[in-house]
């Protein structure tokens, strides 16, 4: 499904891949996942990507992006935002 454009299934096969949940760990693959799905409004998506700015899991450390998808996905009703 994430390969034919499935917002949620990109955002969990990059968490997969954040990880190393049955495929090998690869944090590029799952910031590039999580952007396909930001892309598309996904709010968890956004939280996520969000992290991987925060921490540089994948993107380059950057605060400003960060913020902006961390605010994003916090006025949806993402929790962890």
């Amino acid at each position: 499904m994430a390969e034919k454009g499935h917002a949620i299934a990109q955002n969990n096969l990059g968490f997969c891949y954040h990880y190393g949940y049955g495929v090998p760990q690869n944090k590029t693959e799952a910031a590039q996942l999580y952007r396909l799905a930001v892309d598309q409004g996904y709010t968890t998506a956004q939280n996520n990507l969000g992290y991987c700015y925060h921490y540089g899991c994948g993107v380059p450390q950057n605060n400003t992006e960060m913020a902006r998808l961390y605010r994003l996905a916090a006025d949806q009703g993402v929790p962890a935002a």
